[in-house]
């Protein structure tokens, strides 16, 4: 009953409990004001109008009761009447609060503006502030900067506490922007960690993901949709020798979206992530610059991720699951299955030029390789 009641629209309700129904829609009402052996003799009278002969019908008449007041109370659920909400766009207007980890600085600074000028309420979360981001909200009072490690799970709790004592209520969406890029820290080649597992899966796996269920549970708390956005990549399309673990975390987060595709319905989140090509942001670090080749007139902008962002949670057009690719090439959305290769893998550049960088790309690879077969007798 349940799941019926969460694919009608109220006309679909209604007339199915009027019409479709048959002899049990008649007689379910005078169930709660019968006796026992009156619902009994009811329920005789309902199974033959339908030409059925069940084996017994103690009880039957609760039983019934019980089904048709679920079917009720499903119609009415927060999360049936959200669901309906996906067939509409949902602006961020004033009335909605979004959520941006990683704000302060590139894709999640750009997003926070463009929000901020649709009149959003926006909360940016970021280990540390940056004078742009500060330069930028100062005197806004749509603006709540909250200091915060997403490796650190707790630090999301106090997300939400600072957004209610703000706002007096949790979010309407959600970009999750906050990623590193095979830093020296955490990185596959060069292999610096040893004892407490890669932090580069923590911060671009495991944070996006748990951040999307706490959003889903707090969501259901407060009986409202809300719509999750999370930067993942073109390199989770493909892969690369010189970022074998980065390439694996935006994998993970293009499998995990697509697993949710049908989640909405029993959540009210929509849940999508946007895969950019080559992002002028300070991912890019001057080393990364020479080692990837990167020239800022062959990469988007980061306000040009922050806009697809936008439709992706605005837009009913982007249904929950969608994998939305950006790149200098153009956009498309992702197939389930199948997927053909971006043109030159979305940077821009030819397939002349991409040979003519290959040996930047690898160069430090080849080098730490060397380094650890000293004393080798291979």
């Amino acid at each position: 009953m349940t799941v019926l009641a969460s694919c009608l629209s109220e006309d679909g309700f209604n007339k199915y409990r009027a019409y479709e129904y048959g002899p049990l829609a008649t007689h379910l009402t005078p169930f709660k004001y019968h006796t026992a052996s009156e619902q009994n003799a009811l329920g005789r009278k309902m199974f033959e109008a339908t030409r059925r002969s069940p084996p017994s019908y103690a009880g039957m008449g609760d039983f019934w009761v019980r089904k048709y007041e679920d079917f009720e109370a499903a119609f009415l659920d927060p999360i049936h009447r959200s669901s309906k909400m996906a067939s509409i766009d949902t602006p961020l207007d004033s009335n909605k609060i979004l959520l941006i980890t990683g704000g302060a600085s590139g894709i999640g600074l750009a997003l926070a503006k463009q929000a901020s000028d649709l009149g959003a309420k926006v909360l940016v979360a970021d280990l540390r502030s940056t004078p742009e981001f500060e330069s930028w909200a100062q005197g806004k009072s749509n603006v709540l900067y909250v200091q915060s490690d997403v490796s650190h799970w707790p630090d999301f709790l106090k997300l939400f506490a600072a957004c209610e004592r703000k706002w007096n209520d949790v979010p309407d969406a959600y970009g999750i922007c906050a990623g590193v890029f095979e830093p020296p820290f955490s990185n596959f080649w060069q292999d610096p960690e040893q004892d407490k597992g890669y932090a580069e899966v923590d911060i671009n796996v495991s944070h996006p993901i748990k951040l999307t269920r706490l959003a889903i549970k707090m969501s259901l708390k407060h009986g409202k949709r809300a719509s999750v956005c999370i930067i993942a990549s073109i390199a989770g399309l493909g892969g690369s020798i010189a970022a074998p673990l980065y390439c694996a975390t935006k994998h993970a987060i293009v499998g995990f979206v697509k697993s949710m595709t049908a989640s909405e319905p029993f959540t009210g989140v929509k849940i999508t992530t946007i895969c950019p090509g080559l992002v002028a942001t300070p991912l890019f670090t001057d080393d990364k610059k020479e080692q990837y080749s990167f020239h800022e007139n062959k990469a988007l902008k980061p306000s040009d991720v922050a806009t697809g962002m936008l439709d992706l949670i605005q837009k009913k057009e982007f249904g929950c699951g969608t994998v939305y690719e950006i790149s200098m090439a153009g956009t498309r959305v992702i197939p389930e299955w199948n997927v053909a290769a971006p043109s030159a893998e979305g940077t821009g550049q030819n397939e002349a030029e991409m040979a003519a960088g290959m040996e930047a790309l690898v160069g430090p690879i080849r080098e730490k390789l060397r380094s650890e077969m000293k004393g080798s007798k291979l």
